[in-house]
């Protein structure tokens, strides 16, 4: 049986080193997005953060509620000095896409200021993405023939 000690125990140690560094991280939505980059559909042009003259930005919370903020003018003009926001909640979806890029869709039911929801003026619902490079996509302007927005984790 002492012979068989060290061997049960290096044993042991192997069998929990395993595998540890495969599983994906866990992901989280909650947190601040802003928005870092707008891609235009119909020239399909890209702007980055240094060209986008507005802020935008989502909040997500632990508990489904979400707050999203912007300054951007409604029509022409300079951004607005206080930023405007509305609240609701949010579901994540696991995306059903063939898009393999992206990873889950958010559901967001707006309670507040619906003239911020981005989705044709359909509902009080806006779809938005998680792509597998950490990416908050909205495409919702985009099947208006608008552009798409991107959005990155600042926090």
């Amino acid at each position: 049986m002492k012979r068989l000690f060290p061997f049960l125990f290096l044993l042991l140690i192997v069998f929990a080193s395993c595998n540890q560094d495969d599983k994906e991280p866990e992901f989280t939505v909650t947190g601040y997005w802003t928005l870092k980059q707008i891609v235009s559909g119909l020239a399909n042009t890209s702007s980055d953060g240094t060209l986008i003259d507005f802020d935008e930005k989502y909040i997500f919370n632990h508990d489904g509620s979400f707050i999203k903020f912007s300054n951007r003018p409604n029509g022409m003009g300079r951004k607005l000095e206080v930023p405007v926001q509305a609240l609701g909640t949010y579901e994540i979806i696991q995306t059903s896409s063939f898009d393999e890029e992206l990873l889950y869709e958010l559901r967001l039911e707006f309670d507040t200021n619906l003239g911020m929801i981005a989705n044709c003026g359909e509902s009080n619902v806006e779809f938005l993405f998680i792509t597998r490079s950490n990416q908050l996509i909205n495409t919702s302007w985009a099947a208006c023939d608008g552009p798409s927005f991107i959005f990155s984790k600042s926090r």
